[in-house]
């Protein structure tokens, strides 16, 4: 796994802050889709619109809260009104913070985008795979009075006092409306009252505007480039790397041969006549030359005759070298047809070669001597033409004959009793008498079979999902959830946020309104993979504002955040100047990843 922290210095220091809907976060949204995409992974940039701020929408409601508690009592008739606005702000803000609908929507909005990459192994039939997702904003905060490092150690007290002013100012105003004798002896006093719970809202109204025009935005290297550091260790021990030795076609540039390279290289059956003309393809007639013994389209074809198909025959050049052909499809017969047009590239096989076509009856005798216990031969001789296939072996090689003869890997290079010594991956000479050919083949094949593939990692579909626009309230997760709720439902949505420093534990609950519990699974998960690792890693509820993790739980999601946080319970460093690179605990980050990492093996 590379250093992690390298990631994270990437985000906050060589782009730096990243506000929401800026430039600065769309160049970070294009650095990890550069990142994701150079893994192999399937990646989409989920463009959406948010809000830049949301501290002039608490502003309007901190303003209208104060003038509803003054009107009340200021007139008898503008008590009523006093209270409908008071009760609609309160209402408005609840839902708000539980990360529905409110102000925050109104204000004005730019582009923002999440970045998703999936990772989505084949599924074997009947299997349904796992799906989870790792979420980690990457965008960034501005900088408020009420992060400093004296105040923020307190601000689960300040935030819940701010909710409870809101919420008590209505209930007060209906007291003073309501018609009963008996209350007028406490005309004014509870008048007062109303405006003090009301008052304290000024304190947020002038930090929330202090904030806008004078604080600066943070490089958020804590909050919350350790977690998308973390996500992408994650991603680096799910996802297996691109094999760059590999002699797939689709890694390297095919490579036209002659017919006498072809002969030579043995993929051409004996008897056979190659042809085919490096210049014309069978998209490209024209470009056909007049003397191509193929240039005008055949009219008949003899009854019997049979055809080999390839569609095309490359050999891929690795460090100048040529190897084996990169591609050898297996022939193919086709039935005899009245007329027939061929192609660049076919095989004509003579009539003494290819040998009558069967007819129905010889195909209904061996139908009938197949027997009960044919299916059997069948599965297995797939099965292994599988492995051959897999391991890029010659279609003649005996895996179970070499694997006994050489015994173990340990006599790959060692010479038997005639002196000769045990190739790898060719069963017989080299075809083009490369004197490297054997140990390269022997070197790939023992990667590809004694390499540690966990399948509880493969065989899962992972997404990894970067958000946008968090820091102005989860904008970029209830985008995903808005738009791709129907496929995650059952998934398990992990998020990582602000796990660079402090103490890492899971989050028991969290939510600025409604407390919503960790998924009870998730839960058991994590106590699971933190008691069989010996990784310390403990519940502990979290009263801070909302993580990615809250709009999932907030409907219905099974969801659950990560993080690290400081004796007070709070992030370190949370929203403040001192949010930087050198503040982070690399060991930390990589064990967030890897913790991460034993729960989706454990899911």
């Amino acid at each position: 796994m590379a250093e992690l922290i390298e990631y994270a210095r990437t985000l906050a220091e060589e782009i730096g802050p990243r506000p929401a809907t800026t430039d600065s976060e769309h160049r970070a949204a294009e650095w990890l889709e550069k990142t994701f995409s150079a893994r192999g992974l399937e990646t989409e940039m989920q463009e959406f619109n948010s809000p830049h701020t949301y501290s002039w929408a608490f502003v309007l409601y901190h303003l209208l809260t104060m003038s509803a508690a003054f009107l009340a009592g200021f007139k008898p008739f503008l008590t009523w009104p006093a209270f409908a606005v008071s009760a609609i702000v309160a209402f408005f803000m609840w839902s708000d913070l539980g990360t529905h609908f409110g102000l925050t929507r109104l204000m004005p909005k730019g582009p923002s985008q999440n970045v998703i990459a999936r990772h989505v192994p084949r599924a074997r039939r009947g299997e349904r795979l796992r799906k989870i997702v790792i979420v980690a904003h990457y965008d960034s905060a501005r900088s408020s009075l009420a992060f400093a490092p004296n105040m923020v150690g307190g601000f689960a007290t300040t935030f819940g006092l701010l909710k409870w002013s809101t919420f008590l100012t209505p209930v007060l105003v209906l007291v003073m409306a309501l018609p009963f004798e008996w209350l007028a002896v406490l005309d004014p006093w509870l008048w007062y009252v109303t405006m003090v719970v009301a008052a304290y809202l000024l304190i947020p109204t002038i930090i929330n505007i202090h904030r806008e025009l004078f604080m600066p935005f943070v490089a958020g290297a804590n909050d919350n480039a350790s977690g998308v550091a973390a996500m992408l260790g994650v991603m680096e021990q799910i996802v297996p790397a691109v094999d760059a030795n590999s002699l797939a076609t689709g890694s390297f540039s095919p490579v036209r041969r002659s017919a006498e390279d072809a002969h030579q290289a043995g993929v051409v059956p004996q008897g056979a006549e190659l042809r085919y003309s490096p210049a014309a393809t069978p998209d490209r007639p024209d470009e056909m030359p007049e003397d191509f013994p193929w240039a005008e389209p055949m009219t008949e074809r003899p009854r019997g005759q049979a055809v080999l198909e390839f569609d095309t025959i490359e050999f891929a050049a690795v460090d100048g070298r040529t190897s084996r052909p990169a591609s050898r499809p297996a022939p193919v017969e086709r039935p005899a047809a009245p007329a027939y047009t061929p192609r660049a590239g076919d095989v004509m096989l003579p009539a003494d070669v290819a040998g009558p076509a069967p007819t129905d009856a010889s195909d209904e005798s061996k139908r009938t001597k197949r027997g009960l216990l044919s299916g059997f031969g069948r599965k297995r001789q797939r099965a292994n033409d599988e492995v051959k296939e897999w391991l890029g072996v010659d279609e003649d090689f005996d895996a179970r004959k070499a694997g006994k003869d050489i015994g173990s890997w340990d006599n790959f290079g060692e010479e038997d009793d005639d002196g000769v010594g045990w190739k790898g991956g060719w069963a017989g000479d080299d075809p083009i008498e490369d004197p490297e050919f054997a140990a390269s083949e022997a070197a790939r094949i023992r990667r590809r079979v004694t390499e540690s593939v966990d399948r509880e990692l493969t065989e899962k579909e992972v997404w990894f999902v970067a958000t946008g626009a968090e820091e102005v309230g989860t904008l970029g997760m209830q985008a995903l959830l808005r738009d791709y709720g129907e496929e995650l439902r059952d998934a398990f949505i992990i998020n990582i946020d602000g796990c660079g420093a402090g103490q890492l534990y899971w989050a028991s609950s969290e939510g600025m309104t409604r407390r919503y519990r960790a998924d009870r699974r998730l839960v058991g998960l994590a106590r699971r993979v933190s008691r069989e690792t010996d990784t310390l890693i403990k519940p502990r509820e979290y009263r801070g504002l909302s993580t990615d993790a809250s709009p999932a739980l907030a409907r219905g999601f099974h969801a659950m955040s990560i993080m690290a946080f400081a004796p007070s319970g709070m992030p370190v460093n949370w929203h403040w100047n001192t949010d930087t690179v050198d503040n982070l605990d690399p060991e930390l980050i990589e064990k967030t990843a890897k913790f991460v990492t034993a729960m989706v093996r454990e899911a």
